[in-house]
């Protein structure tokens, strides 16, 4: 009887590890991944949905159409909660075994127990969330007998993505001398004292300075204690005018995981050993947004981004094939690898490790890495075959989307 390895998520963790893992064993596990959505999208781009210039679908690849062609199952439901003593997985409408399980549920947003935040907030954690936003948009500036003052609130990646995929709404939609006039402002709010958080000094003064200078105003070291329906109020007491409030800042762990009976890091972040498996069940791994990972001297300093969550599928996927077959587990050891943030279609910020580089062909290389990481599911090894039996229609359709021009 073959292994029942269940994945729950479909992000970059989840998928990479079902298909690097039926790879490495193809007939000795049986592989099941469950997520309650019907694609896998390129979540670094979802901000360009915000301006219209992609859409939801132009980012997403069907899990079912990957997975049914790699001979893995996939099951589109949504799980309640997990049966740890009895290994099972328990989704809304089903119960799943398991022998191995593998845990890549994503996060969401973190309102921080602001008060009305999350009433009043627009959400931006997914397509459909940039989809929302977008069309509330183009309805409020469409209004030109109001004035519109759109917030972001939080200024790490997310935020300064927005920001740029704001102003080429605004100018692109034909306003921009509201913009000028007053009548629409785009204004960020940030606690900490600079921008993009963790990136070398020379990005985040030349991103504070590009936004600055294209219109954006800023709040900066200043923390919203209060989500109003027209405004948002700062820990300095002053009261700004809101006409949308968009969220990106910072992400908690999801119900599943704050309620699995695991051990977890003071955030709430699920807790792994550096071979990526629970220290309290070896037989359950993390990756992705939801692990924080500890070493003998305490956890490792590492921020959620796609590239890590790949790289840990690898090593998940490794490990559940080790073990298997009486091997030795392997030590995750995250990569250093450039970072690409885009402030609008016109520029984009590289970094790696104290370099930093900037214009608009970042904006260019960043498209050109979303392409190759989606059609990457269209050739990866135990895979050839897929292009061969996808539907003439629909393979011309994946391969002109995901072109990278």
């Amino acid at each position: 009887m073959p292994e029942k390895v269940v994945i729950v998520g479909g992000g970059f963790g989840g998928l990479e590890t079902a298909l690097s893992l039926k790879n490495l064993l193809p007939s000795a596990v049986q592989i099941t991944l469950v997520d309650r959505g019907e694609y896998h999208s390129f979540i670094p781009s979802i901000h360009e949905i915000v301006s219209g210039a992609n859409r939801a679908r132009d980012i997403q690849i069907p899990l079912a159409l990957i997975l049914g062609l790699a001979g893995i199952s996939f099951v589109r439901d949504e799980v309640l909660s997990l049966d740890l003593k009895s290994k099972k997985v328990l989704t809304s409408s089903r119960v799943l075994d398991y022998d191995y399980l593998v845990l890549s549920s994503g996060a969401e947003n973190n309102f921080y127990d602001v008060r009305g935040a999350e009433t009043f907030s627009h959400r931006f954690r997914s397509p459909e969330d940039a989809e929302r936003i977008h069309a509330d948009l183009c309805s409020l500036l469409a209004d030109k007998t109001r004035a519109c003052s759109i917030v972001i609130a939080g200024g790490g990646p997310e935020g300064v993505e927005v920001a740029g995929e704001l102003l080429d709404l605004i100018k692109g939609l034909g306003y921009w001398h509201d913009l000028n006039s007053g009548r629409i402002s785009l204004k960020l709010i940030h606690g900490q004292d600079n921008l993009l958080p963790g990136f070398p000094a020379k990005a985040q003064e030349f991103s504070r300075e590009y936004l600055l200078q294209k219109g954006v105003t800023m709040a900066i070291g200043h923390r919203i204690v209060e989500v109003q329906q027209d405004g948002v109020l700062l820990d300095s007491g002053v009261k700004h005018d809101m006409s949308m409030l968009i969220w990106t800042g910072g992400i908690r762990p999801t119900r599943l995981i704050q309620e699995l009976p695991l051990t977890k890091d003071p955030n709430g972040w699920l807790k792994v050993t550096d071979r990526l498996h629970s220290p309290d069940d070896d037989h359950i791994y993390g990756v992705g947004d939801i692990i924080s990972i500890y070493l003998h001297d305490g956890p490792l300093a590492l921020a959620r981004l796609a590239y890590h969550a790949l790289d840990q599928a690898l090593i998940a996927g490794m490990n559940i094939h080790n073990r298997l077959r009486g091997r030795k587990q392997e030590g995750y050891s995250p990569k250093d690898k450039p970072q690409l943030v885009s402030l609008g279609k016109e520029m984009g910020i590289y970094t790696q490790k104290d370099m930093v580089l900037s214009g608009q062909w970042v904006v260019l290389l960043k498209k050109a890495v979303q392409a190759r990481h989606l059609m990457t599911y269209l050739t990866k090894p135990g895979l050839s075959a897929i292009a061969s039996r996808i539907p003439g229609q629909e393979l011309w359709h994946l391969l002109r989307i995901f072109s990278p021009l």
